[in-house]
């Protein structure tokens, strides 16, 4: 029980059944909650247990993280991207709900926000899975993530960069820290291991040779490297670029490699009705 006063009590005496598999004394029970749930009460058991899984190969994995496309996955021969268009739907369709509040601590403008806190967390962690997910059915045992710490303040002295109206408003809604621990967690539970590595000129250089030019990446997704000609999605260029910081590129060896996958990734898309992400095909198959 939460409240312990002496005029009060919250404890609830009662009787419960559990599966036949399941044998509460082998958990160690951290908290019983009493939930009402579809018109029946339900007993959840919190627990807490040691795991130590076994990696589910030896490859690595790259992760660019971004605003329009919110996480790029590269695998080293074939790539992933995860647009953020319904993350940015929501974020814009609340602001604009909440801007017609005439009290911006109503109720109503709470609903809201609580509302649009929930979505997001859900987004957050359907990516993750859905990352986690791909990694161990490819066997990979290493995760490398571009760290974007600082990206919100000025190089030179600190304040808050100026991204423009659109773009401050993307970026300061997007949760990247709280992200990566999603991530972390979940992949450590597959025994993945998750690096941080800084993302300095990974958007400049090329993966395929190597070749560094501020001016290569020609538009917004897309990357043209006037040394060896490789056309790659300026995103997923960047998560092949991060994950040779812990394996270097097979490609600068000399030897000939297929870079189609680089300007051709695949596209996963969050999927409302089924509240995951989902191949851009199936998606695209559900909706009316």
């Amino acid at each position: 029980g939460r409240n312990l006063k002496e005029h009060r009590s919250d404890f609830i005496l009662c009787e419960y059944q559990t599966r036949p598999d399941v044998d509460l004394t082998v958990w160690d029970i951290q908290q019983v909650r009493a939930v009402y749930k579809r018109d029946e009460w339900r007993l959840q058991f919190v627990c807490r247990t040691t795991i130590d899984p076994e990696p589910p190969g030896d490859d690595v994995a790259g992760v660019d993280l971004g605003i329009c496309n919110v996480a790029a996955v590269s695998f080293g021969g074939e790539s992933v991207l995860y647009p953020g268009g319904a993350l940015k739907e929501d974020d814009y369709y609340f602001t604009r709900k909440k801007a017609k509040c005439d009290d911006s601590s109503s109720r109503e403008a709470t609903r809201l926000d609580r509302k649009r806190t929930g979505r997001r967390t859900h987004f957050l962690h359907a990516l993750s899975k859905a990352i986690v997910e791909e990694c161990v059915e490819r066997g990979v045992g290493t995760l490398v993530v571009g760290d974007l710490g600082g990206i919100r303040e000025d190089d030179k002295d600190g304040d808050s960069r100026n991204w423009g109206d659109h773009g401050n408003l993307d970026l300061h809604g997007w949760a990247f820290d709280r992200f990566t621990t999603l991530l972390d967690y979940k992949a450590e539970a597959e025994g993945i291991d998750v690096e941080l590595v800084s993302e300095r000129d990974t958007s400049k250089s090329c993966s395929a040779c190597g070749h560094t030019d501020d001016n290569q990446r020609v538009e917004r997704g897309l990357y043209v490297c006037e040394e060896c000609d490789t056309v790659a999605n300026a995103d997923v260029n960047g998560a092949e670029n991060i994950r040779q910081k812990v394996l270097p590129s097979l490609a600068c060896d000399g030897g000939d490699r297929d870079n189609g996958w680089l300007a051709q990734p695949a596209v996963h898309l969050f999927d409302r009705s089924e509240g995951c992400f989902a191949p851009r095909e199936q998606v695209a198959n559900r909706e009316p």
